[in-house]
């Protein structure tokens, strides 16, 4: 997808194409997660803390319970990928 960039005051921007933000439900003022990735910027709709549960357990966070969590009282986030491991 082809996007021009415009000048706006001092600084530049670019218009997100209206099927992308339908498609990611973004809104007018919503903040995103921008990160500068492999010579590109990648932007991401930014999820709160429950949603990232939802998404895990794959049920809504109203319905995770004590039983999803580990025995530290911990929830659990999946094989550890990386430097985490302690």
């Amino acid at each position: 997808m082809n996007i021009t960039i415009s000048k706006w005051g001092n600084s530049i921007g670019i218009r997100i194409p209206a099927v992308v933000t339908e498609t990611l439900g973004l809104k007018a003022g919503e903040q995103v997660d921008c990160e500068l990735k492999d010579g590109g910027l990648f932007v991401r709709k930014n999820q709160t803390t429950a949603q990232m549960f939802e998404q895990f357990y794959g049920k809504p966070f109203s319905e995770i319970t004590q039983s999803d969590l580990s025995d530290a009282n911990e929830m659990d986030w999946g094989e550890d990928v990386g430097g985490e491991l302690l």
